[in-house]
């Protein structure tokens, strides 16, 4: 059964959107999280790493957009990674081979994932070892 935050009736100070799914349960990952991680990248255009989430764009599956605050560069910014991972066969298979920058541990989770430009996507994940969070470029998503 599938719940929308607002039915979750959970206390928050700060925007959320979703993560994905566990048992009866969403996950919800804070929108100044996504915005941290966010800094751990360049922008395809600018190659700053000042970024900020569009709120007026938050859709109910998770989707929204990242924007530049230097060049005001847009791009999708995905955490329904529950649904991802089962559509993308390729996905499971991949995330157990990506080895942690801090521990060298194979394995990790997928958090989210942007599309930064048509060559470029990225996910953010996490270490299952040290729970070390790092950027990963897609080799899986390259649209040359």
């Amino acid at each position: 059964m599938r719940f929308l935050a607002w039915q979750l009736k959970i206390p928050c100070t700060g925007a959320y959107t979703h993560l994905g799914y566990w048992e009866n349960m969403m996950a919800l990952i804070p929108i100044d999280q996504i915005e941290k991680r966010l800094s751990t990248v360049q922008c395809a255009i600018c190659k700053t790493n000042t970024f900020g989430i569009d709120r007026r764009t938050l859709q109910s599956d998770g989707e929204c957009r990242g924007v530049c605050l230097k060049c005001r560069y847009s791009f999708p910014v995905y955490t329904d990674m529950e649904f991802y991972v089962r559509t993308q066969p390729d996905i499971p298979y991949r995330l157990k081979e990506i080895s942690c920058q801090n521990c060298h541990h194979r394995g990790v989770s997928l958090d989210f994932r942007i599309t930064m430009s048509v060559r470029e996507a990225i996910y953010f994940v996490t270490c299952t070892a040290c729970q070390t969070q790092f950027p990963e470029r897609s080799s899986l998503e390259a649209f040359e």
